[in-house]
């Protein structure tokens, strides 16, 4: 029951990373998004985050160095927060409050990734991974 639990879990986590990944590599809105948050070189860091929640993503679903997958998405997802969800910045009261809800939703996720590191670290190879289960 636990890897079945687990296994969910990990399904969940990462759609969101599946779908933003497609996102970053096929909608070129986010890079004018992330030229107006400043960010250098908002083409290759749009395309190249696409490709690591993506390779993340995969990782944590499959179970292929789930651990490590799931920490340097967390060190991404926190990377990728602090300057396009910097509310602390922002005077606008309706903007400043969606990207402090972005914010905390962004640190919730790093939390999420995190108790996943944890937990392939605890059960290893187990949990329904491609190395040992049914995929």
């Amino acid at each position: 029951m636990n890897d079945i639990i687990f296994l969910i879990g990990r399904i969940l986590l990462v759609l969101v990373f599946i779908w933003s990944g497609i996102n970053h590599l096929t909608n070129d809105t986010l890079i004018g998004y992330a030229q107006f948050k400043k960010i250098p070189n908002a083409i290759l860091a749009v395309r190249l985050s696409g490709v690591l929640m993506l390779a993340g993503a995969l990782g944590i679903l499959f179970g292929v160095w789930g651990d490590l997958a799931a920490l340097l998405s967390a060190l991404l997802v926190l990377l990728m927060t602090i300057p396009m969800h910097n509310y602390w910045t922002l005077d606008d009261a309706t903007a400043k409050q969606t990207d402090q809800i972005m914010f905390m939703k962004n640190i919730s996720i790093i939390g999420g990734l995190l108790a996943v590191a944890w937990a392939f670290s605890t059960v290893g190879e187990g949990g329904y991974t491609i190395t040992n289960s049914v995929f």
